[in-house]
């Protein structure tokens, strides 16, 4: 919905820029620049907001929790994710990484 709403935004602002333009060719009054520059910021800020789709979060989970290790311990990841470790006995190396 907000892609429709604004491409139909896009196409009045470029209906309305036309027009001034029209305008700005016969009349160089400070108004009609003023609109013009008003017309612009409309417009950029309509282009601003177009891109901008809201995502679910589908950010990744992983908990290492209650754990004993004799040796090292690694959590690693494949892209963005909550990582968590809680009340682990470890002897050796303990290392989070996340990749991507």
């Amino acid at each position: 919905m907000q892609r429709l709403v604004g491409a139909v935004g896009a196409v009045v602002v470029a209906a309305v820029v036309n027009v001034a333009t029209g305008f700005l060719t016969d009349h160089r009054a400070a108004t009609w620049w003023v609109s013009s520059v008003v017309l612009l910021v409309v417009g950029v800020l309509v282009q601003w907001w177009l891109p901008v789709v809201s995502q679910p979060s589908t950010i990744r989970r992983q908990t290492a929790d209650d754990n004993r290790v004799g040796g090292s311990f690694v959590q690693r990841t494949d892209g963005p994710a909550e990582q968590e470790a809680r009340r682990n006995d470890i002897a050796g190396g303990f290392s989070q990484s996340q990749d991507g």
